[in-house]
């Protein structure tokens, strides 16, 4: 679950980035706060190695939440190591004014790769990002927006409003 975490601080560390385009990361995230999982029932499989949250699952971490219709955690063979996460339907994130929503979102954690697919946005404050998927190269510190012939990716970046100086 630390794993999970340092997805969703380093996630919004680059979504904030993308988003106002000349953005630092930063983690506004306590991560030794505990992490509570709730969900309408809760499937381990540990000859599968894997943990299955499914029905309205929330989870919450500080001021940070991930919601989704079903919430799927796969561990590494060795210990407790987490490989990827899988959130299914109706995936909305949260973490102060920044918020991302897909169909799907899957966190390769060895590669250090979010995808975001099916109706993929991530907005903060005015500014979004609109397109099928979304994938967040968290190493490299860039993204990928793509679309379909039939969409197209849509950016909307609203310029920071200058303070009077009276």
């Amino acid at each position: 679950m630390i794993r999970f975490v340092a997805l969703i601080i380093i996630l919004f560390g680059l979504l904030q980035a993308n988003v106002s385009v000349a953005g630092q990361l930063t983690s506004e995230v306590d991560s030794s706060q505990p992490i509570e999982i709730t969900s309408q029932q809760l499937e381990i499989l540990q000859l599968e190695q894997k943990s299955v949250f499914t029905g309205n699952v929330v989870a919450k971490q500080g001021g940070m939440t991930l919601a989704a219709e079903q919430i799927i955690v796969f561990f590494l063979e060795e210990g407790n190591q987490i490989d990827r996460l899988e959130a299914i339907g109706n995936v909305h994130f949260t973490q102060l004014d920044r918020e991302a929503t897909a169909d799907r979102a899957v966190y390769r954690q060895q590669e250090e790769v979010l995808f975001l697919v099916g109706s993929a946005q991530v907005k903060q404050g005015l500014n979004q990002i609109n397109g099928d998927e979304i994938t967040l190269y968290i190493k490299e510190n860039k993204s990928l927006v793509k679309s379909s012939e039939q969409n197209r990716v849509k950016a909307v970046i609203v310029p920071e409003q200058k303070k009077d100086t009276q």
